[in-house]
């Protein structure tokens, strides 16, 4: 299995020594500019100091910005689950020692510190797991002592990342029975916090004595916590934001594979015509949903966070679009047409049927045609409506057929 890492950022001290240093020197700045003013110091000593005091003040938060950002990794592979940070050091635990891990925050505080209580390992303004940790027994790899607590860590994850969700996927399959989420409610007020509470969620048997919420839990309320669908315009960072954009590109091209089944298959056009017939509701809805999500779609991630999150949006229609038009479409089949032409699609697809099934290639040309005929002549009357790929299909294998059957002859 190959291993997942999801990485979160945070800003170092340097950024934030920086930041507050920049802003104190341009307040000396602007003090500056008023009083020497107001002392009746020359103009042009007013501009160079002044301009001088701001130099300072743009190197400064250049100096932090140009600083790479700390991280919290949390990978997890066949048998190991390691976290920790960039900078410092990874931990790892086996995988069997997984007692119980729930999500949390989002977090007060950007800490790397170990307390009494819990490892913190979270990052302000994020969510984090929760992780509830077996101590390996000395000189093993799994396992617990008896009698010892287990370790407890608090590990920073990017809410709308999938890597995330697929960590959360790995590590469910190890305590499926312990999996809950929790939210920040402290600045909820009481009629926000009595709505949340119909929707409180959790997975699977919750033992009685584990408490899977955070510490602080007076001040937050259990909700769920939906990792599985991300918005763009939620994502945590660009390179999340790329990452989804890139899971949107993928599921367009499902829904397109899964079309174009329809387009390059002869049977289906005669058994589900709905499902390409564009006079169809269903279908027309696809086709406008298809559309929009083309014109939106990139070669390249656009590097536009809004152009991006518009694009998933549509392509999640296209997906609910495409589902309710192949649903509709093969519910009713041809039963949509007048009876006479559901029998000649019928006796058309029979002939399609015979064809494939021939071995000689005179007869499956003679059967191909007539499929032809058909399906030509419902067209040129307005009655199908199949799709100019469906029809170029249906000429390509009429015309094998016969070519195959004069050079056998």
């Amino acid at each position: 299995m190959v291993s997942v890492t999801c990485r979160t950022e945070y800003l170092t001290g340097r950024h934030h020594a920086s930041a507050g240093a920049a802003w104190i020197v341009m307040m000396v700045a602007l003090v500056a500019l008023v009083g020497l003013n107001i002392a009746g110091v020359d103009g042009l000593l007013i501009a160079v100091v002044v301009a001088g005091l701001l130099a300072v003040s743009l190197f400064a938060a250049a100096y932090g910005r140009l600083g790479e950002r700390g991280a919290v990794l949390l990978t997890v592979d066949d048998d190991t689950v390691y976290f920790g940070d960039e900078d410092q050091t990874l931990v790892s635990y086996p995988l069997s020692a997984l007692q119980s891990f729930a999500i949390g925050g989002p977090a007060y505080e950007t800490s790397s510190m170990t307390g009494p209580q819990a490892q913190q390992l979270t990052v302000l303004g994020q969510k984090y797991l929760r992780l509830t940790l077996a101590r390996p027994q000395k000189g093993s790899d799994a396992g617990a002592d008896e009698g010892v607590d287990p370790d407890l860590w608090q590990v920073a994850i990017v809410e709308g990342d999938p890597a995330a969700a697929a960590v959360i996927d790995r590590l469910r399959a190890h305590a499926p029975q312990r999996v809950s989420t929790t939210k920040n409610a402290a600045h909820k007020s009481d009629r926000e916090k009595a709505a949340d509470r119909p929707a409180t969620v959790s997975v699977g048997s919750m033992p009685p004595d584990h408490d899977l919420t955070d510490h602080d839990s007076s001040d937050r309320e259990p909700t769920p916590v939906d990792l599985r669908r991300p918005r763009i315009a939620d994502a945590g960072s660009e390179e999340a934001a790329q990452r989804l954009w890139e899971e949107a590109t993928r599921r367009h091209d499902e829904v397109l594979t899964a079309y174009g089944t329809y387009e390059l298959d002869p049977a289906l056009l005669l058994k589900y015509p709905a499902v390409t017939d564009v006079t169809v509701e269903q279908t027309q809805t696809f086709h406008l949903a298809l559309d929009e999500a083309t014109a939106l779609r990139t070669d390249a991630y656009p590097g536009n966070r809004g152009r991006a999150d518009a694009y998933q949006q549509s392509v999640a229609a296209l997906r609910r679009a495409w589902i309710a038009c192949e649903k509709h479409g093969r519910r009713i089949g041809a039963g949509y047409l007048e009876p006479a032409d559901q029998n000649a699609l019928d006796t058309a697809l029979k002939l399609y049927n015979h064809a494939e099934a021939s071995n000689t290639p005179a007869e499956q040309a003679t059967y191909y045609g007539r499929v032809r005929d058909i399906v030509t002549t419902m067209t040129d009357r307005g009655v199908l409506h199949p799709p100019e790929a469906a029809v170029a299909e249906l000429n390509a294998v009429t015309r094998r057929a016969l070519e195959a059957g004069k050079s056998n002859a």
